[in-house]
């Protein structure tokens, strides 16, 4: 039987003693930037389109080395 950790043990784990006060700083830094936590899928992604072609992955890293 596998063990669900919750989100906010997963992070306060990489801590030493299991750090929750920086797990939930970390997590609220992450909302207040615009990223959210979500629960992973079983299954893969069904819209594509979210999916760069590598054609715009390998463009991107060029841009970014340029900088």
């Amino acid at each position: 039987m596998s063990r669900k950790l919750t989100p906010r043990q997963v992070i306060a784990r990489s801590y030493p003693s299991w750090d929750y006060a920086m797990a939930d700083r970390l997590i609220a830094w992450l909302d207040d930037c615009g990223y959210e936590i979500v629960e992973k899928d079983s299954t893969r992604h069904l819209d594509a389109s979210l999916v760069p072609e590598a054609s715009d992955a390998q463009e991107q890293l060029r841009r970014a080395r340029a900088h």
